[in-house]
């Protein structure tokens, strides 16, 4: 079996935490381990706020969703939940999504398409074997 380059790996892109209450959250980890924003990102269309923390060159994403019923529901009573793994593919094509259902971000309903965002496409989804929830990340072709 061949070794793939480095170069057509995935890379680690974020880690996701879905946080009831966003503000409150990032207090927290900005007090607890003296980390800074790295930036906010809003998404109306999606009904999502994200601030990201830079925790030395590695990020992780603490997020929350407008919809208080399917934030309930993904949170199951719990403040926080770690969410996903996100992974930045480096082709637009390739067998990651063979037998994958895909989903928005904290929400278990499947969609049709990858979301656009930026010069990316996103998916959420649970590939058999795997079975951790991962955010895809791959380039607009």
């Amino acid at each position: 079996m061949a070794v793939p380059r480095s170069a057509d790996l995935p890379r680690l892109d974020h880690i996701g935490i879905l946080v009831r209450d966003l503000d409150s959250a990032v207090t927290h980890w900005s007090a607890r381990f003296g980390v800074g924003v790295a930036r906010k990102v809003e998404v109306p269309a999606m009904g999502i706020s994200a601030v990201f923390l830079d925790i030395s060159g590695a990020e992780v994403e603490l997020y929350t969703i407008d919809d208080r019923d399917a934030l309930d529901a993904a949170l199951e009573g719990t403040p926080a939940k770690l969410d996903h793994l996100a992974l930045r593919l480096q082709h637009a094509d390739g067998p990651e999504l063979a037998g994958c259902a895909i989903r928005g971000p904290g929400r278990a309903e499947p969609i049709a398409a990858p979301i656009p965002l930026g010069d990316a496409t996103h998916v959420w989804t649970e590939p058999p074997g795997i079975d951790v929830v991962l955010q895809l990340i791959r380039p607009i072709q």
